[in-house]
């Protein structure tokens, strides 16, 4: 009995939880290789866009930006500029200069001396 109360809570929380939008800060981009990172609470993520316009710094986000478990592009949505971006949730971690030097070998950003 207690098995299939606990059940039928975790069915009727779990779609309140999927439909509640993550939103996030933009703290780096580069361009040159369609990177950003965000800063979602304490945490930060490298996404990669597909489509959509590049962010800018301090850009407001809101979407699916902590799923880990999709592996497809998401599309999210920029507050602050206006329109929709589609990207891929690369790696989250707790600090931003990790973040910025985990990003791939292209990005030009990557090699400059200070946080943008």
């Amino acid at each position: 009995m207690r098995k299939s109360v606990l059940a039928v809570l975790a069915a009727l929380l779990t779609p309140a939880v999927a439909t509640a939008a993550d939103q996030g800060k933009v703290v780096w981009v580069d361009p040159s290789c369609n990177h950003f990172i965000a800063q979602m609470g304490e945490e930060f993520g490298t996404f990669n866009w597909r489509a959509g316009s590049a962010p800018n710094l301090g850009d407001q986000l809101e979407g699916d930006l902590l799923s880990v478990t999709e592996a497809n592009a998401r599309e999210i949505r920029n507050l602050s500029a206006g329109g929709a971006n589609m990207v891929y949730l690369l790696a989250l971690g707790p600090k931003l200069y990790v973040m910025i030097h985990s990003a791939p070998v292209v990005c030009k950003e990557r090699f400059r001396g200070s946080v943008r």
